[in-house]
């Protein structure tokens, strides 16, 4: 079979062919030129691992040493006339001595077996000057015919020691005769051929591959999903990459790439050369090859499947299947005799070129087969078919499975669980159970964050379905579809919903106050919601359980916000006394996850970890945002930046209020502390336009944006604005840290009244709402304001009970620049930094270091720190002055060191520094 596959992207299309095979390609070229080398070379390697490519640059490195290689490829047909490879050659041959440029396609001139090899060997030689040196390239060589292989082995035997070398492409099958395998075998035991196997890409290869091809950096998971299907062969990674450009499903966000959807397959082209390939066998292999790509899943029922299915009988149908493997298409497992693709995609791409009624005819096999206890398959496989058979099996049935499978999977099998539910809206009828549906696939849509979609379910609901779904159901729906509208960034829907509108929603009044008050959140308008569920309190705090219970959990949260924190905590201390707690998992889930996400963006992560470890959720289901700040606040900031990354690329962070804005502090937070500035107030400054719910949180980010390049009036400005939109909105959380920096900035200009007036300001806030935080922002103020060492050890004792590994380091660098503190401590943080890559804190805090004579170790590392550091900076687009204020030194001395950086690595300037870093090509 052809071993590449085209229709890549432009890209891709200029990706080095073959890709990763420098040093093999090397190694051919150079047995191909040697001449002590094996007469015979067999490049080897399965369907799609680039013989062919490779065949191609050993031509091309052997035409720029000064060589011209005599090339051949041969055809699937020429298997089948006798000489058909060996007459080529001999026409080639002749051309070669008579000096003839043409070469003849077709030769009629036949040579027998017993004669070829020593004739060809003997034209070859006559050919040839004294000195001259000839490779022969034989492409696809697996296709010669039998008579020409034994040619082609003779051939081998009589050049032994000549100056010809004959390089082949071969794709070893098993259906390769016997003898001639032992012939080979024989001539590699006398060092007469050579056989070199191309091996899969590894991982770091693959990921070297589509950095190549799309400027980014993939991520772990689109790597475990290419190695999956692709089994590390190139051809098939550029063809699958490809495939999830064309659906979307690829998203590049700060030079790193994302798969979005890891369960939609790629849009795979028909044309494909693989499935020309097998499109040409034509007949009964074609038809089992489609077929196929469906009903394998089905184990030993699925040969009986694809009979019924392709109308043969089951003997043409195993016939068909042997052939496929000598294809090397599938493979048989010897345990338990099933038939599976060797290379997944394949069967994807097999499955594209079904028509729709092939393929719900498949599908209906498959359903039917299932149902009637005739084949095994797991739920995934059903639900994909069920889908896919729609209205040609039992429709009640089939909507009844896939609303079971669709809310089983809704939290952990989110791409899954939307189309199962789609399907099984389009299957009902009856307007009560498309009601649950309909529900089920907003409430799914909602948790994965796919907005859009909830909409449009949740929106037929409320419009077309409201008297068909319960009370406590129809407030779910609804509030889906405030969450919804918040993830499009709707503010003109959520606007009018709000002043008006909210008065004509279906239900109760307690509907809507419940749903007015979620919306005005989302809309940063804070007061307003929190003075209207309490103004309405009678109204929702009635006997129902459901109304009371989420009304309660949405006050205590509103007023934790707001610095009404004893509700709240009272809540989090217990949070079975709550009357939803027994009403099912659901709920469980929704309150423990509600007041663990209010902790976090209170920083207190250690007691979000404890809640919900006391009390087990249903699921271990977490959003993207709730991911970010758990990693972020635990130090795992390259899993926390990974998937920062995914969910600002795919809108995955938007939604619930102030998901977006908690994401983009973390994700700014620690691109600024590894010297990554610009791309940290690019973060900034997209959670203002995306969806701008309580920005003051960005303040302290921000701030320190401004300090590390030296502009202290700028941060000390960006501090004030923040807790002036905080008042505005009648906010607490997240002023703890506010008043810290104003602090420690009005004491670094010199205004120390105003300083203590920042520090009475942290101990009204730590007195107001008691946490963690908020106790050691008053202490780390009143250390370093007042010069308070028992205050500056308390807050050392309590930021190390905490467990943030930036926040200790902070706390341990701060006491210790104050002078509060024992500059030992300065390892300390200098080791947390280190944990955290935090390129540019470790930078800064040498400087403390050698300022106050503390050794800093390990000299080689320094230096390797440093110019990453400083080529980071230069990527980032900082001038000379502002390079000297990130690291603390003079403008000159930053000219001497980019210097010695562009003499070292051999950079010549900025933009080729700033490109290789971007590619990730830069040379440490």
């Amino acid at each position: 079979m052809i071993d590449h596959w085209r229709d890549a992207p432009d890209a891709a299309r200029s990706a080095p062919a073959p890709f990763g095979r420098d040093a093999v390609v090397a190694h051919v070229a150079e047995l191909a030129v040697s001449s002590d080398a094996a007469p015979l070379v067999l490049v080897t390697g399965p369907i799609g691992m680039g013989r062919s490519s490779l065949l191609a640059a050993v031509r091309a490195e052997l035409t720029a040493r000064g060589f011209t290689p005599l090339s051949l490829r041969v055809a699937r047909n020429e298997r089948d006339r006798p000489y058909s490879l060996a007459s080529r050659l001999c026409a080639e041959i002749a051309a070669l001595r008579s000096g003839d440029a043409r070469r003849t396609a077709r030769a009629t001139a036949v040579v027998s077996l017993g004669e070829a090899g020593r004739q060809l060997a003997a034209e070859l030689r006559s050919a040839l000057t004294v000195n001259d040196k000839l490779t022969v390239l034989i492409d696809d060589a697996h296709w010669a015919d039998p008579a020409s292989r034994a040619v082609l082995l003779s051939l081998t035997r009589a050049l032994a020691g000549g100056p010809v070398t004959v390089v082949c492409t071969v794709r070893p099958s098993p259906a390769d005769p016997a003898s001639e395998r032992a012939v080979l075998e024989q001539l590699r035991a006398a060092s007469l051929a050579e056989v070199v196997p191309l091996r899969p890409l590894g991982e770091q290869e693959v990921a070297a591959l589509i950095a190549h091809t799309l400027q980014a950096r993939p991520t772990a998971a689109l790597l475990s999903s290419l190695q999956r299907e692709c089994r590390g062969r190139p051809a098939a990674v550029l063809a699958a990459v490809a495939g999830h450009l064309r659906t979307g499903g690829l998203q590049v966000y700060d030079r790193h790439v994302y798969l979005t959807s890891p369960d939609r397959p790629p849009e795979l082209p028909l044309d494909l050369p693989p499935i020309e390939y097998l499109r040409r066998l034509g007949g009964t292999v074609w038809a089992v090859a489609k077929a196929a790509a469906v009903m394998l899943p089905l184990g030993t029922a699925a040969t009986g499947l694809i009979a019924r299915a392709v109308g043969r009988d089951e003997e043409e149908v195993r016939g068909a299947l042997s052939e496929l493997s000598v294809e090397g298409v599938l493979r048989q497992e010897t345990e338990d005799g099933r038939w599976r693709f060797r290379l997944p995609l394949l069967a994807s791409a097999l499955t594209g070129c079904l028509g729709p009624w092939e393929r719900r005819s498949l599908a209906r096999l498959a359903v039917t087969a299932v149902w009637a206890g005739d084949a095994v398959a797991d739920d995934r496989y059903l639900a994909d078919q069920l889908v896919v058979a729609g209205r040609s099996v039992d429709a009640r049935r089939a909507a009844g499975e896939l609303l079971a499978r669709g809310t089983a999977a809704m939290l952990d099998d989110g791409y899954c669980a939307e189309r199962w539910l789609r399907a099984a809206a389009e299957l009902t009828t009856e307007p009560r159970q498309r009601a649950r549906v309909l529900v089920a696939h907003a409430t799914t849509c909602c948790l994965q964050l796919r907005f859009t979609e909830a909409i449009d379910s949740a929106g037929k609901v409320l419009s077309e379905y409201a008297d068909h779904v319960d009370s406590a159901t129809l407030l779910e729906i609804q509030l889906a579809y405030v969450v919804a509208l918040a993830g499009t960034l709707d503010t003109a829907a959520l606007t009018e919903l709000c002043d008006g509108g909210w008065r004509s929603l279906p239900g109760r009044q307690w509907h809507r106050v419940v749903t007015r008050c979620i919306a005005l959140c989302h809309l940063d308008r804070w007061r307003e919601a929190d003075e209207h569920l309490a103004l309405l309190r009678h109204v929702w705090h009635r006997d129902d359980d459901v109304f009371a219970g989420l009304g309660l959990l949405v006050s205590e949260c509103t007023g934790a916000y707001m610095g009404r924190f004893e509700p709240f905590e009272q809540a989090v201390t217990d949070p079975t006394d709550w009357p939803l707690w027994a009403s099912g998992p659901r709920f469980r889930f929704e309150r423990l996850w509600q007041l663990a996400r209010v902790l976090t963006a209170f920083g207190e992560q250690d007691r979000a970890d404890r809640l919900l470890a006391a009390h087990d959720p249903p699921s271990a289901y977490r959003t993207v945002p709730d991911q970010v700040v758990a990693d972020s606040q635990n130090g795992h900031w390259d899993r926390a930046l990974d998937t920062a990354r995914l969910g600002l690329a795919t809108g995955l962070s938007v939604g619930y209020a102030p998901s977006h804005t908690l994401v983009s502090r973390e994700t700014s937070v620690i691109l600024g502390a590894r010297g990554r500035l610009t791309e940290a107030r690019a973060v900034i400054e997209r959670a203002r336009s995306v969806q701008p719910v309580m920005l003051h949180l960005l303040a302290v980010a921000e701030s320190c944006l401004d300090e590390a390049l030296g502009d202290v009036e700028g941060a000390l400005d960006v501090v004030a604005r923040g807790l002036a939109l905080a008042a505005d909105r009648g906010l607490v959380v997240g002023t703890d840290v506010l008043w810290l920096r104003s602090a420690g900035l009005e004491l670094a200009r010199g205004d120390r009244a105003a300083a203590r007036r920042a520090v009475a300001e942290t101990g009204r806030t730590a007195e107001l709402i008691g946490t963690g935080r908020a106790r050691l922002c008053h202490l780390l103020a009143t250390a370093t304001v007042e010069g308070d060492r028992a205050a500056a050890a308390e807050a050392i004792g309590l930021a190390r009970q905490r467990a943030q590994p930036l926040e200790l380091a902070d706390t341990l660098t701060l006491t210790v620049r104050h002078e509060v503190a024992d500059s030992g401590l300065l390892h300390e943080a200098y080791a947390l930094y280190g944990g955290l890559d935090a390129l540019l804190r470790r930078a800064q805090l040498r400087n403390l270091m050698r300022a106050r004579g503390v050794t800093v170790p390990h000299r080689a590392v320094v230096t390797a720190e440093n110019e990453r550091l400083l080529a980071t900076l230069v990527t980032e687009g900082l001038t000379n002055r502002e390079l000297a204020a990130a690291l603390g030194s003079s403008e000159k001395s930053v000219e001497s060191r980019l210097g010695r950086l562009f003499k070292r690595t051999g950079y010549r300037s900025r933009v080729e520094l700033a490109s290789a870093m971007l590619t990730d090509d830069y040379r440490a």
